[in-house]
């Protein structure tokens, strides 16, 4: 049998080799025929599993037999929903990339490849060795990324976004080591981690969860641990943005996920860990408000959605997983969708300050009308994805919390307060502003519809993806 899930991952890397031996004008087709191919075979496995089980996909490659290491790439009912969000945020920033990337084509798209594989890679891993190997390799690669192809404090805020890296990697490093240590036999597997996860001593436990939780709040990121988190997001390409948002911090939130499953003791601190959590989606929701770039505006939304997102993985039953999961879902595509539509408007006004953004409605009415809707996807109006997340979630919270499990909403609220004062002040506003210099090419407008489409279908459909939770 063909092993689907390897070729997922292996695809965007086996296709930097054909990156070298086309002429460099060529190499974002390249990248935009690996990223759907990649894609294609993401969903065929989705869908496949969802209908014969996931069972049934896993591949295993014995690496380091006597350490217990394999390469495992395997499908569950909680990672296919971070394929499919990776296959969308992926193709999407392809089909859009050539038209902000202008030079050093063939560094960016090697880079954007070696992201791609790193995200499927993540989400597909058996093995904690190799969970981390990828997490590393994305960092490293976005890293270069800002810093070669960002914007102009791109240098400092890519030294920014690496220290952070670097503490998050040691602190998965370690934990991953002490997780190892507290199993009998010996094992980074996964799955042999969570047969034997009573098992593992109640203290290698605790350093375990002090250790993994310190690596996923600074990838979410959380309240305070975010302090790379703005200058990358604006720095960041444009395209570089959107992975950067759409898919990275959720190697935090699938990784916080797996925390609660491998480490019972967990449990035992989810109140905590939700009360940051909350207290991290309103303190982003208050900063949101003095903000002047909407680059900037956005990337606090995105660190708000994390939050009341991860803050469902918090509440630890199925309707708060669900919708924990579901809105990351969500938030992956509507944060790349607001992310395009502002390096779009950059490329046409060549400013994203919110004062002097005016007239788009008048002179880019499609812009205009796609920052709203990309809003509306955010803060989680019906028949959008994100609506159904938030819903989920917030009913799982109540469950488990009680009243306390609503406070977040004041969040939402809050955001959803600043994106429509945003919109009215600068975006809706009809005076005659700045003319543009240009207008979004087709791949821009084809990305931003594929975008806008897949949150309503999602929306719409959410039991396809939900369903594995009810069996």
């Amino acid at each position: 049998m063909i092993p689907l899930l390897a070729l997922v991952v292996f695809v965007p890397f086996l296709s930097i080799i054909a990156l070298f031996l086309v002429p460099e004008r060529h190499s974002f087709n390249v990248v935009l025929a690996a990223t759907l191919l990649a894609s294609a075979l993401a969903l065929a496995a989705v869908a496949s599993g969802l209908g014969q089980g996931f069972a049934q996909l896993s591949f295993t490659l014995p690496y380091i037999s006597s350490l217990g290491i394999s390469l495992v790439f395997s499908l569950t009912q909680y990672s296919d929903i971070f394929v499919v969000m990776s296959a969308v945020v992926l193709l999407a920033s392809a089909m859009a990339a050539g038209s902000f990337i202008k030079e050093s084509r063939r560094i960016y798209n090697t880079l954007f490849l070696l992201v791609a594989g790193s995200a499927f890679g993540l989400f597909l891993s058996g093995n904690l060795v190799f969970f981390y190997l990828f997490f590393e390799l994305s960092e490293v690669s976005m890293f270069f990324m800002i810093y070669i192809f960002g914007g102009y404090d791109r240098r400092y805020a890519a030294m920014k976004f690496l220290v952070y890296s670097i503490a998050a990697s040691l602190a998965l490093l370690i934990g991953v080591m002490v997780v190892y240590s507290g199993t009998a036999p010996n094992t980074f597997s996964i799955a042999g981690i969570l047969s034997q996860s009573l098992s593992i001593p109640a203290g290698t436990q605790v350093l375990a969860l002090a250790l993994l939780l310190l690596a996923f709040l600074i990838k979410l990121p959380v309240f305070p641990f975010h302090g790379w988190m703005a200058d990358a997001y604006t720095e960041a390409p444009t395209t570089g943005s959107m992975v950067l948002a759409g898919i990275l911090p959720k190697f935090g939130g699938y990784g916080l996920l797996l925390m609660f499953l491998m480490l019972p003791v967990a449990s035992d601190y989810s109140i905590y860990i939700a009360a940051l959590l909350g207290f991290s989606a309103l303190y982003s929701a208050l900063v949101a408000v003095k903000q002047v770039h909407i680059k900037r505006t956005i990337a606090y939304a995105s660190m708000l959605d994390m939050g009341i997102a991860s803050f469902g993985i918090a509440a630890i039953g199925t309707l708060g997983v669900q919708g924990g999961l579901y809105l990351m879902l969500s938030h992956g595509i509507a944060i790349s969708l607001l992310f395009l539509v502002a390096g779009a408007l950059d490329e046409a006004y060549g400013t994203l300050l919110i004062s002097k953004l005016k007239g788009a409605i008048r002179n880019t009415p499609v812009l205009a009308y796609s920052f709203i809707f990309g809003s509306f996807a955010t803060i989680g109006i019906p028949l959008t994805a994100g609506f159904v997340g938030e819903l989920l979630v917030f009913s799982g919270a109540v469950h488990a919390f009680g009243r306390f499990g609503v406070v977040p909403l004041a969040a939402v609220l809050i955001m959803g307060a600043v994106l429509f004062w945003i919109i009215e002040r600068s975006i809706m506003n009809s005076s005659k502003g700045t003319s543009p210099f240009a207008y979004p090419g087709r791949a821009i407008l084809a990305a931003m519809l594929f975008l806008a489409a897949s949150t309503i279908v999602l929306g719409i459909l959410p039991g396809v993806l939900l369903a594995p939770f009810a069996a």
